[in-house]
């Protein structure tokens, strides 16, 4: 009796830890599945995450390219205005572009009291009449420029000044000087400034030149002439 109570007791004990084996290892799978699932979903959320960032990030890129290509056109834009507004400034008063530095020489006038400086190595000739100055005439005798520029300066009648015919104005403090743009007809440019006075004379000032790069470059030299004309020296 003995025997076959430990036998059976035995045999329990086996069964039991069969089963309990058998239990742990149903449980250790569907632990294991169920880590593998959760894996898999973790993944899936991960990757959708890392789409996203990708097209933020590209979006944030794109969005700072716009930014960029729209400072750059405002830079640009801001630069032209800038220009713009210097060569309107410029063409509204000449005078910021005149160049005395080689005027060295004087031609006086006495019957009305003209001065004016003109450049080193020019002549002139002048007019009268009536014993009165009508106008005279500047060239260069020996000029980088071929045919070389000159100047005519001549006394006009009040009467006859339009200050609409002219599109910019400069006062100065012994005149107002009116003008146009430059002209050009044939390959030769000219430019004339009116010299609206306070006394019975006017005056015009006008430059011709053949060749746009040559007048342009001459315009300072011009424009120191006339800044150096004076006239009626009870005034000055």
């Amino acid at each position: 009796m003995k025997l076959a109570s430990k036998i059976n007791r035995e045999r329990n004990l086996k069964i039991s830890l069969s089963a309990s084996l058998l239990i742990h290892l149903i449980l250790f799978i569907l632990a294991a599945y169920a880590f593998k699932i959760s894996a898999e979903k973790s993944n899936a959320g991960s990757s959708y995450v890392q789409i996203v960032t990708k097209e933020f990030v590209s979006s944030l890129k794109n969005i700072s390219s716009e930014e960029i290509k729209a400072k750059d056109s405002r830079v640009k834009n801001n630069k032209k205005s800038e220009k713009q507004k210097i060569k309107s400034d410029i063409k509204a008063n000449m005078f910021l572009l005149s160049d005395t530095s080689g005027l060295y020489q004087v031609y006086k006038e006495s019957t009305l009291d003209v001065s004016i400086r003109y450049p080193a190595g020019w002549t002139y000739i002048d007019q009268d009449v009536k014993n009165k100055l009508d106008g005279v005439t500047f060239w260069a005798t020996d000029s980088i420029y071929s045919p070389p520029p000159y100047i005519h300066v001549e006394v006009k009648e009040k009467y006859l000044f339009n200050p609409d015919r002219y599109k910019y104005s400069i006062k100065t403090e012994y005149y107002t000087a009116y003008y146009n743009d430059p002209e050009e007809l044939s390959g030769q440019f000219s430019q004339e400034v009116y010299i609206r006075t306070q006394i019975d004379e006017d005056f015009s000032i006008k430059l011709i030149m053949e060749g746009g790069k040559s007048f342009h470059i001459f315009q300072p030299v011009f424009f120191g002439m006339i800044k150096t004309f004076k006239f009626d020296n009870s005034l000055f």
